[in-house]
């Protein structure tokens, strides 16, 4: 697949340099310049590029205003690459970049000393940004299509089996102990998500109506201060509670837990009761927070009376742990390829057999809606 790359930099060296690093790459076939964001948004419509990075901080119109012109009519994988940290930002401007492919904050010092430094990661970045375009398209019409749907558990479901080899590949990352029958009156939803994450877990916890019976444990692989971020944004649209937890909370119904940035969240139980954990550890699947983490531990607590959800992302962190609900009678859901901003994740516990349903992300929260609905029915019997 040929790559092609948008680079919107005011500094006419900066460009050379990115340019230069970007174009070392094979897959990338052409790489257009913009001086300004005026720029960018007229070769955005000439140039028809795959991936755009984009500075903050530039003449006639500044990046910030691109990156929302064009989240609103033109949905482009952008890599934010700005000297500027997000820190230092509105809370508003934020929560929109938190739709941002990526955020790579540029290097003080010579530029021609530091900027390589980072050439591994930026080309990275723009390779799995590049081979997702059509998705960014194809996921914002779905999206809209389903606002007005109304929830349908009858819908055709595809149903995915792994082959002997695989199912007998070892697991790497942790082995599922066996235990006793969880003594927990509680049900769970767990949800693990990587690239593309905030703006689908938006699109589904808005629908999760106040008063849900039952809470939900989030990890979504995040900037610690965008995790912040998310938190209070999704707040703002949300009927439930939103919070990162602090170690050793007890969870309760009704709260969705996002686990904090750079630490692993993890379920434990004391005296019949859940709490979380958060701790610095190992990355897991070179993550931390890791979803394997949470889902393995969540299925050692919780049993049966689990649904775990993986949503998009890069990688395969949270497939091992999504086969262990599996294993221990939990139900699975994978997000479908069609929503899927990058179908990793989902893809790795698809090829496991770990999944039980495979669904585009506007239906998730139905099959949420209804597993807590079911253990409303159970408990009032």
């Amino acid at each position: 697949m040929s790559i092609k790359v948008l680079v919107a930099e005011d500094s006419s060296f900066q460009r050379k340099i990115i340019s230069d690093m970007l174009l070392s790459n094979n897959e990338i076939a052409s790489v257009e310049l913009a001086r300004n964001g005026r720029e960018a948004i007229e070769k955005v419509e000439t140039f028809n590029p795959d991936v755009l990075i984009l500075d903050l901080m530039m003449p006639e119109v500044d990046g910030i205003t691109v990156f929302k012109f064009l989240s609103e009519h033109y949905p482009i994988p952008t890599i934010i690459f700005s000297a500027k940290s997000p820190e230092t930002l509105d809370d508003s401007i934020q929560a929109l970049l938190l739709g941002a492919f990526d955020f790579i904050i540029k290097p003080k010092g010579l530029w021609e000393e530091e900027f390589p430094k980072l050439k591994e990661k930026l080309i990275f970045s723009t390779l799995y940004a590049g081979k997702i375009k059509k998705t960014y398209e194809k996921r914002n019409l779905l999206i809209k299509k389903s606002v007005e749907k109304p929830p349908s558990f009858d819908s055709n479901i595809e149903h995915y089996q792994t082959s002997t080899r695989l199912k007998q590949k070892i697991d790497k990352v942790q082995k599922v102990r066996v235990i006793k029958k969880s003594k927990l009156k509680s049900n769970v939803i767990v949800i693990g998500t990587s690239t593309g994450g905030p703006r689908t877990l938006k699109s589904i916890l808005k629908e999760i109506p106040k008063g849900f019976s039952i809470p939900i444990l989030i990890v979504q692989h995040l900037d610690p201060f965008f995790m912040k971020e998310l938190s209070k944004s999704l707040n703002q649209v949300c009927d439930i509670e939103i919070k990162i937890p602090v170690n050793g909370e007890e969870i309760l119904p009704g709260i969705a837990y996002l686990s904090p940035g750079g630490k692993h969240m993890k379920v434990i139980q004391r005296n019949n009761k859940p709490y979380i954990k958060t701790f610095k550890g190992e990355p897991v699947n070179f993550c931390m927070p890791s979803v394997d983490v949470l889902f393995l531990s969540a299925a050692e607590v919780y049993k049966n009376q689990i649904l775990g959800i993986l949503l998009t992302g890069l990688g395969e962190d949270g497939a091992a742990g999504l086969e262990a609900i599996k294993k221990e009678g939990g139900k699975t859901i994978a997000e479908s390829e069609q929503t899927c901003v990058v179908y990793g994740m989902p893809k790795a516990a698809v090829k496991r057999g770990a999944v039980n349903i495979v669904v585009p992300n506007y239906e998730v929260k139905d099959h949420m809606i209804k597993f807590a609905r079911k253990k409303e029915i159970n408990i009032s019997n």
